[in-house]
């Protein structure tokens, strides 16, 4: 392998040598203001080449750090949905508790702390209307009712209410009766 290295360098140095003398030749040809200013010239633009070659290595290092961070990103949260999807096969259908209208009366009241929810049954949908609440409690209920009654809303409503932090919310969930 060294000696077809050593070939093609012999083949590279006869190609270059005449064009070098060549060059030679025309740089004593210039004055030595000439000179100068080629050099300066010839400096100016190894530089220019340079910053642009390490610009380019940082830009594309930067760009690898973001990807290779995106990429962990979303590593963590597919082991935290593989973890999630694993406990959920583990829970059993019977494990909940059957709702009733006093006993989520009871639990709306107790998690918004109001006195006298708006909630009806009907027709295997349970329908909740809350006028006012903390936004807060209202992901607190709905979390409520997944983990007590395994239930999820077929259909939710929240609009923002003035006061800071205040919502009205509606939501309607498919129920076993």
């Amino acid at each position: 392998m060294n000696a077809k290295l050593s070939k093609q360098i012999e083949k590279l140095n006869d190609i270059i040598s005449p064009k070098l003398q060549l060059l030679k030749v025309k740089w004593l040809q210039l004055q030595p203001r000439e000179q100068q200013l080629v050099g300066v010239m010839g400096a100016f633009i190894a530089i220019l080449v340079l910053f642009t070659m390490i610009s380019s290595i940082i830009s594309f290092n930067r760009n690898l750090s973001q990807h290779v961070n995106n990429l962990f990103k979303f590593s963590v949260y597919s082991k935290q949905a593989a973890n999630t999807y694993k406990s959920i096969n583990k829970i059993e259908a019977n494990s909940f508790n059957q709702a009733n209208l006093e006993q989520v009366k009871g639990d709306v009241a107790q998690v918004l702390k109001i006195k006298d929810p708006d909630i009806l049954i009907q027709d295997g949908q349970m329908t909740v209307n809350v006028p006012n609440a903390e936004f807060t409690q209202v992901m607190a209920l709905l979390e409520q009712f997944r983990r007590s009654y395994g239930i999820f809303p077929s259909q939710v409503h929240i609009v923002r209410q003035t006061r800071t932090g205040f919502v009205s919310f509606n939501a309607t969930f498919w129920i076993k009766q």
